[in-house]
C-alpha cells in the first residue's frame, strides 16, 4: 500500500504501509549518523578516536551480516499481524529541504488489516488538507525525537573528565 499526496503547502508526502517491520528495515543516511558512535576524546591523546562507521565493526557491515538471520522471521511477523497480535506500521514521509537532508516522518501503529486501510485513508486525507500531525482513529502515533548529531560535543573518556578543557 503506497500513495503520494501533495499538501496545500506544496509538501509531497509519501504514505505507505510498511510490510517489513521497522526493526528489520535498513537505516537511512541520517539514521546511520545517529547510530554511529560519536568521536571520543581520550585523556592523554592529542586527537580524537575515529568513528567505527566504515570499519569492520561499524553499523554498515554488521547490518549486512544480520539481514540473512532476520529474513526467515518475516513470515512469522506476517502471521502475528494477521491474528492481530502485532501491529502494522503506517508511515508518511516528506523531504521539505531536499533528499539530502533529514525527512519529516509521521509513524502510526495500527492493529488489524481493515483498521489499517481505514487509518491509511484518514492519514492521506488529513495530509491533503494540510494537517501537520493528524490524530488518526484507532492508531497510536510514534514520536520521533530528533537531536543534532553532535549531541553537545564529544564525550570525554578518562579520569579527569571534561575538566581537561577548562585550562
Amino acid at each position: 500500500m503506497k500513495q503520494t499526496v501533495v499538501g496545500p503547502s506544496g509538501l509531497h508526502w509519501t504514505v505507505r504501509r510498511l510490510v517489513v517491520p521497522t526493526g528489520m528495515r535498513p537505516l537511512s543516511r541520517t539514521d546511520m549518523l545517529d547510530a554511529a558512535p560519536g568521536r571520543t576524546v581520550v585523556q592523554g591523546m592529542s586527537r580524537q578516536v575515529p568513528d567505527a562507521m566504515g570499519g569492520p565493526t561499524g553499523p554498515v557491515p554488521l547490518g549486512f551480516l544480520l539481514v540473512p538471520l532476520v529474513l526467515p522471521l518475516l513470515p512469522f511477523v506476517w502471521l502475528l499481524r494477521r491474528v492481530r497480535l502485532l501491529s502494522w506500521t503506517i508511515e508518511a514521509r516528506t523531504y521539505p529541504w531536499g533528499r539530502r537532508y533529514p525527512p519529516i516522518v509521521l509513524t502510526y501503529a495500527v492493529r488489524g488489516g481493515e483498521e489499517t486501510r481505514h487509518a491509511f485513508g484518514q492519514l492521506v486525507e488529513a495530509l491533503a488538507r494540510g494537517d501537520g500531525a493528524p490524530v488518526i482513529d484507532g492508531a497510536e502515533k510514534f514520536a520521533q525525537p530528533r537531536q543534532p548529531h553532535g549531541h553537545g560535543g564529544p564525550p570525554v573518556v578518562g579520569v579527569s573528565g571534561p575538566r581537561q578543557f577548562d585550562k
